[in-house]
């Protein structure tokens, strides 16, 4: 019964204190949509790295599987390397190695380090723009 007779919390008077210990809702609720905006572009930098960690795997894995001679007639071993080869597809023959099995680890191992080297800066680049805000439970001052 206490609770129904007592006024709402923005009808209360602005005495002093009270007044400045509050910040506006304005400023709360800016600081909340930014906490929430920053959590979802951090999500999305967090996503293009697991990606690129992916993209970088099935690479690694082609070049291992080509240098340890893996039988190509295997159905996995042949799938792993068509998707590896369309990943390094504009880094074909960008070094001419007389060794196939050379020129297949270094230009597709060239095309790993491009994959890390521009997925990380792109990730970086989305993290860093990630506004920072403040998380529901702080308060806001």
């Amino acid at each position: 019964m206490a609770l129904a007779l007592r006024r709402p919390y923005r009808d209360q008077p602005r005495d002093g204190a009270a007044a400045a210990a509050r910040p506006a809702r304005t400023r709360v609720a800016a600081a909340r949509g930014a906490w929430a905006v920053g959590s979802v572009m951090i999500a999305i930098a967090r996503l293009v790295r697991l990606i690129v960690a992916l993209v970088i795997l099935v690479i690694a894995v082609a070049i291992v599987l080509r240098i340890a001679s893996a039988n190509p007639g295997n159905a996995i071993v042949k799938d792993i390397h068509d998707i590896a080869q369309t990943l390094v597809g504009p880094f074909k023959n960008m070094f001419s190695i007389k060794n196939p099995k050379a020129s297949i680890a270094v230009n597709w191992g060239v095309a790993a380090l491009v994959y890390l080297i521009v997925g990380s800066f792109i990730a970086s680049l989305i993290a860093r723009a990630a506004p920072s805000g403040v998380h529901p439970r702080e308060p806001v001052v």
